[in-house]
């Protein structure tokens, strides 16, 4: 008994190790360049083969953007600013609280829906021919909310109409500042039935004057939204004092 339990592990030992299959079931897997003979096949029973399947690529990302959205990029690019900040001269000092209340601001008027913005304003009779800046609200030196003020150009005011859309469109200026300009010095001497033009990007609008008056600065009624393409042009006045508003309305021919 002894002799044999020897033999037996000695055998054990020295026999080359089986490949490890499914327990139990005489199955052994082997891989594909192993050689077996048919009767190796038949001593050990069903041999599978193992394949291995093939590792993904990952396909590098593209880095060129295509032509048409490369087009778009730079149409937006050319296009966004109105007027790009470093073309603009750069103000001594910050607009007065009485430059930020030039317009009063409304409360409570939805938006009106979005158009072109103006690009460029000309009032040939009073020898005017400036550009247009988009101008939004923020707060004062009293945390008061009061319209942005444009230096050395003329501001739309957003929210409102646009070129040639119905309603009233809100063009203010400076009739003087030594921090941002006069653009609208001259705008006193403009008188009814003169044209205004407005520009965008891709037509001019001929607007007629219809109305001039002075009026307080707490006049919100000048921000009114009218049924027909109408310009609103507001200044402060007298120069010097600026205790009034000067309105010129006028109307899209």
């Amino acid at each position: 008994m002894l002799l044999s339990a020897v033999a037996l592990v000695g055998a054990a030992a020295c026999s080359a190790p089986q490949e490890t299959g499914l327990r139990g079931t005489g199955t052994v897997f082997v891989a594909r360049d192993t050689a077996e003979s048919p009767s190796s096949a038949t001593n050990t029973g069903l041999v599978h083969e193992i394949t291995a399947e093939p590792t993904p690529q990952l396909l590098p990302l593209p880095t060129q953007v295509p032509a048409a959205l490369a087009n778009v990029v730079e149409h937006q690019a050319e296009t966004e600013p109105i007027v790009p900040p470093d073309a603009l001269p750069t103000a001594i000092a910050g607009a007065t609280d009485a430059e930020m209340h030039v317009v009063p601001v409304p409360t409570g008027k939805p938006p009106i829906a979005a158009a072109l913005p103006a690009r460029r304003v000309i009032i040939p009779t009073i020898g005017l021919d400036s550009k247009v800046i988009q101008l939004g609200t923020r707060l004062d030196r009293r945390g008061q909310i009061a319209w942005e003020t444009a230096p050395f150009a003329v501001g739309q005011h957003k929210g409102l109409a646009g070129p040639g859309q119905n309603g009233n469109m809100v063009l203010s200026g400076h009739i003087s500042s030594p921090a941002e300009g006069n653009v609208f010095h001259g705008l006193p001497e403009l008188k009814t039935g003169e044209g205004v033009v407005v520009a965008t990007e891709e037509r001019q609008y001929l607007y007629r004057v219809t109305d001039v008056k002075t009026v307080t600065p707490d006049q919100v009624s000048v921000l009114d939204q009218t049924p027909d393409p109408t310009v609103t042009l507001i200044t402060c006045v007298p120069d010097g004092i600026y205790s009034h508003r000067l309105v010129v309305t006028a109307r899209v021919v």
